[in-house]
């Protein structure tokens, strides 16, 4: 039986009995009954028989109470069985508590053939008979009872005659209720399912849909506790079940024997040894519905031995699969499960049980327990096991044991993470260790480089690792490794050579580094090195420091601070690198050269910040395996050397390097190029090439304010950032850039704009603010074929009179930025994908067209100090900012709060709109909640008068009270207040904290006694943000009236046809990871089949289930 839509929580509570018997007493209690109970009695199972003779016509109140707080109901079907109304109603509500409460109903067929049960025959038919003339009885009731009798008849049960003796059919029953019972029950550490009842909720609604499901997540997450809390709530209703435990480890012996005792536990033999493989055996299985958990496997071929493939069970059979390595589950698993960290609040409440025996921390540890939550970052196996290990310690044991933890991990909680690890082969270790210990955090497309570099297979080694769920490893993201695991590798590492740092293979601990260093202590055992040069104190190394560490390949100096000066001093020379560097970062290195001696032909990373280097080497280098150079912030930096051998360098920073004149011609011929920032480089003049490079994307030469010739071009480029340069002419060449996508020409005094711009097909993001030379016509011409055209700064264009009607075709147009352009006298229609309009100060403005926009989360648009605004335009305004409001609302409760969630529209004005139902002068108001009301949240508005010239930036803040108590805040932050001479109208929204306010709402309907008096209360304020002090604010702004305006379903239908009026008090299926519902992925894995035949985990399936809900 699958789990039903509406099993919504996965919590156990304990029954008054384990077993219910419902039968004949004047046909069995002297006997079976009696004998059935004793047998139960002895197995101290909890049993409730009702040895009373039947009173009245219909069963008590305290017999349907004893059905209800029992597990298993045991009905004894005997001869005179339906001649008891009595019985026949006991039956009935018997099986009502199976639908309702998944009770487990056994029927025993006690001297009666079950067809005559089920059919109505034989002494069943004759009691029907009697009923048919028994005026008591009347036709509706007698339906009731046959069908639960015919129901009943139909439930796997017992018949007395297949058995030799009464005695061999209560052994059976009794083991068969012993067995089920066992899964009834909650795990003796109710302490270990804190947490985990919304992982269960959505296995639960995954179980409808899918009949193999793999469970996968890092050692100590919870899985195996998952699958057993679903496995005792289900597995019951099945023909067959089993929790196969520790399979990794039980496999160590064999996996025939394991696989014995598997198939025998299935199909429930006892006895002489069956063999799994014939074909007999496997024939049962296929006809037989069972639940199955396998957890803990490591491999394919123990899944593949087990079960086989394609898996051979019944229809309806249910299959859970744990493991930490996800290419397990690549073959026949229908749909990969995640298991997530609990939040910090889970956390804190499961390691408060184990270490307090309470929810919460001890008087005097909260600070002490926080910082082992954080330390843990959500694994339950390393909560219970740290709470348990400092229960009942003082707080000096407490202090002392963090200490040591940071340095030694507990044993118990690496001995369960190390599993992982020792399944790993001598490479992958080596992979896991370079990540653990140096590469967190980068790129994994820069990990894999660099690990090829050391003749490692990097892509499926990081694969393996992201499998086994030691790290997690996407494209084009930062490479993720839970802390635990982290230290995990630490600790492999320190158990190297636990007294001797420098004869171990990493080093990244500060003190034991500055230590090796200091004393020379280095060994050709190191292979890298990573050091925070910001948290240790001056050190004066060695000029042959590096002369015993042969084989380095990685060596780090780096600063978390970047205004902090290095602490390592070299003499006036260092003699030796090694040459197996591959890897070179040293932050502010003090000498103006790499040694002469160094040969960087191994480079494949060279990052030198904030160094004092006037050139790197002399001469043509071979540098074929270098991939980025980073010389950001050398300021003594004159010269680069000829980079002609670099034919796979990717990425050249040069940012701050004031003193460079030139940039070498080589490195603008390298057709490798992908990356070229020479942002603030100020005396360089030029740059300048005859090659049309074909890798080149991004080139920044920001803020080169010398710089006056610039012709690079590439048809690969995306990003060309020249502001603040001395560029006064644009190269035609610009305009052949087919992939570029961001062009700024902020800050430039050009003299013309070349027509090509508008051939940049691709141009999202424009920004060509304070242009001298753009006007009306450039720039319907511009518009006319930039069509791609997403963010748009045309601030300070002073020639810019109106916006051209073309503006209406950009359908990618989100974000217009026209503020100061004080020539502007009409704003046309905007294309619908409009979310933000800035127009501030566009003084001359007249006339603004409708500007309703599609259905976006967060929309922005400001006419502040737009004062000449016609009375059709200021009306047509505050029409839109109804919809805009209103749409926004609707939109952010379509997508559950996943996203966005305020607005802002202001302009000039005195009064708050009519459309606000609640009005008032004074700084608050207060509205009544109607009982039934279908209420999603509320649009707020202020009018501001101020009262000095002086800018500011604020919080326009809005604080609701239910019942006296602060419910929530809905600011709008961090808004800029220009000088103004009038009155302003500012209405936004914040849709998270009206989602607070409906959830006290809701809160207040649940108590009775005050759901009919709901009044919120809306105080403004506005709040001084950036050091603006709050005296010196009310100064300079002040509140002239306000106003709140509820906002209804009904209302947003308008907006959104989908919105259900069913919304309220309904509940929401819950989300594998809060953003789509569970209950479509079925239909959706057909799909998604259809196209790759393969299986995929719950994130790809959700991805591509947005993608079809949006299209």
């Amino acid at each position: 039986m699958a789990p039903d839509a509406s099993s919504s929580s996965a919590k156990f509570y304990l029954k008054k009995y384990d077993v219910f018997i419902s039968f004949r007493g004047e046909d069995t209690r002297a006997n079976f009954t009696s004998h059935l109970h004793e047998a139960f009695c002895r197995k101290q199972i909890r049993t409730y028989i009702d040895y009373e003779l039947p009173k009245g016509d219909e069963i008590s109140a305290a017999l349907k109470q004893a059905i209800e707080d029992s597990y298993v109901s045991v009905v004894v079907f005997s001869e005179k069985y339906a001649s008891s109304r009595w019985c026949l109603d006991e039956l009935t509500h018997i099986l009502h508590c199976q639908k309702v409460q998944e009770q487990i109903v056994i029927p025993i067929f006690y001297k009666v053939e079950p067809s005559h049960v089920r059919n109505h025959t034989g002494l069943y038919g004759q009691a029907f008979d009697n009923y048919e003339i028994d005026p008591k009885v009347n036709q509706q009731k007698m339906q009731i009872w046959k069908h639960a009798l015919n129901e009943a008849a139909n439930l796997a049960g017992y018949d007395s005659h297949t058995f030799r003796n009464e005695s061999e059919l209560i052994q059976k029953t009794v083991q068969d209720i012993l067995q089920k019972l066992s899964h009834k029950y909650p795990p003796a550490d109710l302490k270990g399912l804190i947490g985990m009842d919304d992982k269960c909720v959505e296995i639960e609604f995954l179980l409808r849909d899918f009949n193999t499901i793999g469970i996968w997540g890092m050692g100590g997450i919870g899985k195996s506790t998952i699958a057993k809390t679903i496995f005792a709530k289900y597995s019951s209703h099945y023909e067959g079940s089993c929790f196969l435990e520790t399979v990794r480890e039980k496999s160590e012996n064999g996996l025939a024997e394991l696989h014995y005792k598997f198939i025998s536990c299935l199909l429930k033999e006892e006895g002489p040894r069956i063999d799994p493989l014939t074909t007999f055996v496997l024939s049962r299985l296929s006809g037989t519905k069972v639940f199955v958990v396998l957890d803990d496997i490591s491999t394919v071929e123990q899944l593949e031995y087990l079960v086989g493939e394609p898996f051979c069970f019944g229809p309806g059979s249910k299959i859970l699969i744990t493991t930490r390595d996800k290419h397990v589950l690549s073959k026949g698993v229908d749909v990969i499960y995640k298991v997530k960290e609990l939040d910090f609040h889970q956390s804190l409440e499961l390691f408060s049980l184990n270490a307090f025996n309470s929810s919460l921390p001890g008087m005097g540890y909260e600070k002490l327990t926080k910082s082992v939550v954080v330390y843990t970052k959500g694994i339950p196996l390393a909560l219970k096991v740290l709470g348990s290990y400092l229960s009942g310690k003082s707080e000096v044991e407490w202090n002392s044991a963090l200490k040591k933890l940071v340095k030694i991990p507990h044993e118990d909680v690496q001995k369960v993470l190390r599993l992982s690890y020792d399944g790993l082969n001598h490479e992958e270790k080596n992979i896991f260790l370079e990540i653990a210990c140096f590469l967190k955090g980068m790129l994994k497309e820069r990990v894999i480089t660099l690990l090829d570099s050391y003749d490692f297979y990097g892509a499926i080694g990081i694969r393996t690792l992201h499998d086994k769920a030691l790290i997690k490893a996407n494209d084009h993201m930062p490479i993720e490794m839970h802390d635990l695991i982290q230290e995990m590798g630490w600790e492999i590492v320190r158990e190297e050579s636990i007294n001797e740092p420098g004869r171990r293979s990493r080093l990244w601990d500060c003190e034991e580094i500055y230590d090796v260093l200091a004393n020379n202590k280095g060994t050709n055992k190191l292979e890298g090195i990573m050091l925070d040069v910001s948290r240790i104190k001056d050190i004066q190394l060695n000029a042959k420091i590096f002369k015993r560490m042969s084989n380095l390949r990685f060596l780090k100096f780096y600063s978390d601070s970047n205004h902090c000066s290095s602490h390592v001093y070299l003499p006036k020379v260092l003699e030796f690198l090694p040459k197996k560097i591959k890897y070179l970062e040293w932050y502010g290195y003090p000498l103006k050269s790499l040694p002469p001696t160094f040969c960087p032909e191994n480079l494949v990373e060279l990052h030198m910040p904030n160094s004092q280097v006037q050139k790197l080497w002399d001469g043509v280098q071979d540098l074929v395996n270098l991939r980025e150079i980073n010389l950001s912030g050398c300021k003594q930096l004159k010269e680069l050397p000829n980079f002609s051998k670099a034919l796979n360098l990717k990425g050249v920073s040069l940012v701050d390097c004031e003193s460079l004149h030139y940039v070498h011609s080589s490195i603008l011929s390298l057709h490798s190029l992908v990356e070229l920032d020479l942002s603030r480089c100020k005396r360089l003049k030029s740059l300048k090439t005859e090659f049309h490079l074909k890798s080149l994307q991004y080139i920044r030469v920001e803020e080169c304010i010398s710089l006056k010739e610039f012709s690079v071009s590439s048809e690969k480029i995306k990003e060309l950032n020249l502001c603040y340069t001395g560029i006064e002419n644009l190269h035609s060449s610009v305009g052949r850039s087919s992939n570029l996508e961001v062009l700024d020409l902020y800050g430039l005094r050009l003299k013309k704009i070349p027509k090509q711009l508008s051939c940049l097909r691709t141009l999202a993001m424009l920004r060509l603010p304070n242009c001298e030379v753009l006007d009306n016509s450039m720039l319907h011409m511009l518009f006319g074929g930039l069509l791609s055209l997403t963010v748009v700064y045309l601030t300070d264009c002073i020639h810019i009179t109106e916006l051209p009607n073309n503006t209406e075709h950009l359908l990618r147009l989100e974000c217009l930025f026209l503020s100061n352009c004080r020539g502007l006298r009409s704003l046309p229609k905007l294309p619908p994908s409009i979310a933000t309009l800035d127009a501030y100060n566009c003084m001359s403005l007249e006339m603004v067209s409708t500007f309703r926009p599609l259905n976006k989360n967060e929309k922005y648009f400001s006419f502040m100090k737009c004062v000449k605004l016609n009375e059709q335009s200021v009306h047509s305004i505050i029409e839109d900012a109804y919809s805009v409001i209103n749409g926004a609302t609707c939109r952010f409760q379509q997508e559950r709060g996943t996203k966005g969630g305020r607005s802002l529209i202001c302009f000039h004005g005195s009064v708050v709109p009519e459309w606000f139902r609640y009005r008032t002068d004074r700084g608050s108001v207060v509205i009544e909640v109607l009982q039934d009301s279908d209420l999603l949240g509320f649009s707020l508005c202020v009018v501001l008068q101020f009262h000095s010239e002086k800018p500011c930036y604020v919080a326009l803040n809005c604080a609701c009270s239910l019942g006296g108590f602060n419910v929530a805040n809905l600011p709008y932050n961090n808004l800029f207040l220009p000088i103004m001479n009038s009155d302003h109208v500012y209405i936004w929204n914040n849709e998270f904290g009206s989602g607070e306010i409906l959830k006290a709402i809701e809160r207040r309907r649940g108590n009775e006694e005050l759901a009919t008096d709901i009044k919120l209360c809306f105080e403004f304020s506005v709040e001084p943000r950036f050091g603006y002090e709050v005296g010196n604010i009310n100064e300079v702004v002040g509140i002239k009236e306000c106003g709140v305006c509820p906002i209804y379903v009904s209302e947003c239908q308008k907006f959104c046809p989908q919105m259900t009026m069913a919304r309220k008090n309904k509940k929401r299926p819950p989300d594998v990871d809060e953003q789509q519902p569970l209950i479509q992925l079925k239909k959706l894995k057909v799909d998604y089949d259809s196209h790759t035949n393969t299986c995929h985990d719950i994130d790809e399936l959700k991805d591509l289930f947005m993608t079809i809900n949006i299209t």
